[in-house]
């Protein structure tokens, strides 16, 4: 069976959301909620969790301008699961976008992750799925992406294609040696980079690559 945890930022998700989270999994094997449960605005959840039996971490904030302890703990939580326990897929309850860089680690580390937040969520585009809370549907990780739209995440993880791939004497990259690059490392296909040909993301975003015809007619790239 499958291995599932969920970790809930509940300083950033409202308890009433808590049945729309639980049933889009059969079982769950760590269930846990990071919050400063002391403070009022979250007490509704102390209840939540018992009925849930969803195990409560504490993070008291310890100075009066906005803290993100519960952000820092949830994450090592996650990386502690990671490490010792047997997790397949790693579910996260938050809209904020600091877990963004958490997401991506686990998907190249082969773990799938799931998300739930609200619709403006910035980060939401990073999981494998990602649930909007308060509706029923699911948006796909690319949707509405087109190659107009500015992605620096998705940039980023292309310059590293390219800069892991290119041969040692030319510094140049095959684009074909970078899509495959990109779709075994990061799981990301063309389209999702919102183009049919990879040559033709290179093209578009010319300030940050430079590309020329091979000798068997593909395309070379490298980065400016």
């Amino acid at each position: 069976m499958e291995k599932t945890a969920l970790f809930i930022d509940a300083e950033n998700i409202s308890h009433k959301y808590i049945e729309q989270i639980m049933a889009k999994f059969e079982h769950i094997e760590v269930k846990k909620a990071y919050g400063n449960f002391g403070a009022v605005q979250l007490k509704p959840w102390v209840n939540i969790c018992s009925r849930f039996a969803i195990e409560m971490v504490y993070q008291e904030k310890l100075v009066k301008s906005k803290s993100n302890a519960a952000d820092i703990a949830l994450t090592v939580g996650v990386m502690e699961s990671l490490y010792v326990s047997p997790i397949d897929t790693f579910a996260i309850a938050s809209s904020d976008s600091d877990f963004a860089a958490l997401v991506h680690f686990l998907r190249r580390n082969g773990k799938k992750v799931i998300g739930f937040g609200n619709n403006t969520a910035s980060a939401k585009h990073y999981f494998d799925d990602f649930y909007i809370l308060g509706k029923q549907s699911t948006i796909s990780k690319v949707k509405n992406k087109s190659i107009a739209s500015v992605d620096t995440y998705h940039l980023a993880l292309v310059k590293e294609a390219v800069e892991n791939t290119q041969h040692a004497k030319t510094g140049l990259s095959e684009t074909v040696d970078v899509g495959t690059y990109l779709h075994r490392i990061f799981n990301i296909t063309k389209k999702q980079l919102g183009v049919s040909k990879l040559y033709q993301y290179f093209k578009y975003h010319d300030q940050h690559f430079k590309m020329q015809k091979a000798p068997d007619g593909g395309f070379l790239v490298s980065l400016h």
